[in-house]
């Protein structure tokens, strides 16, 4: 019973933390398809860079690295304020600049950029070198920053010695069911909006 216990709390421990982790990751995809849809579609990233199918893995792999890591990054922020207390603003400084940079290289390279536009970027991604993947890269980078100095701090604060704060409990509480239930609902709902964005993009109906 007591190992059955023990299992069932392990399970609600990797469900919170997941929960959070994939609505974090499902809004700034959401984010990032709606900065694409200003001005394109996947569809016509798709078409538009056939031509050049490096480029279009490249913009994949980062795109969907930099939603990767930023789920966890919304992970171990809330994992090390349980343990520790609210983390340092300049450690995590990184994620958010990072999601803006994303938001930003989030277009086609030929069909041009409402945002960069705005800030004065009249040709949007092509007026870049590698049109665009600089930003991506930056974007990527950005958010692994977080990744590696919370991982490193939590390494630091955990010395086990009495200069190092007592942690708290991290695991799935009776009094988490409110967080768990409210993160299993954004994620539904995000999964939702999600789908009925997309479902309209030229790719699935052309």
């Amino acid at each position: 019973m007591r190992r059955m216990n023990r299992f069932k709390k392990k399970l609600l421990t990797v469900l919170f933390y997941g929960s959070i982790g994939l609505a974090a990751s499902l809004f700034l995809f959401l984010v990032f398809y709606w900065s694409l849809s200003l001005n394109s579609s996947i569809d016509s990233l798709i078409n538009n860079t056939k031509g050049e199918p490096v480029y279009l893995w490249v913009y994949t792999l980062l795109t969907f690295g930099t939603i990767f890591l930023f789920g966890v990054n919304a992970v171990l922020f809330v994992y090390r304020w349980r343990k520790f207390g609210p983390p340092r603003l300049k450690v995590q400084g990184g994620n958010g600049l990072g999601a803006l940079v994303g938001v930003a290289a989030s277009a086609c390279p030929v069909c041009g950029s409402v945002l960069l536009s705005a800030i004065g970027i009249a040709g949007g991604l092509a007026v870049f070198p590698l049109q665009g993947l600089e930003l991506k890269a930056l974007s990527f980078g950005l958010m692994a920053l977080p990744v590696w100095l919370t991982t490193r701090e939590l390494k630091t604060l955990s010395c086990g010695d009495k200069s190092c704060p007592t942690p708290r409990p991290t695991s799935f509480q009776a009094k988490d069911k409110p967080y768990l239930l409210v993160s299993l609902v954004l994620v539904a709902v995000l999964i939702l909006i999600g789908w009925n964005m997309i479902k309209t993009d030229p790719i699935f109906y052309g």
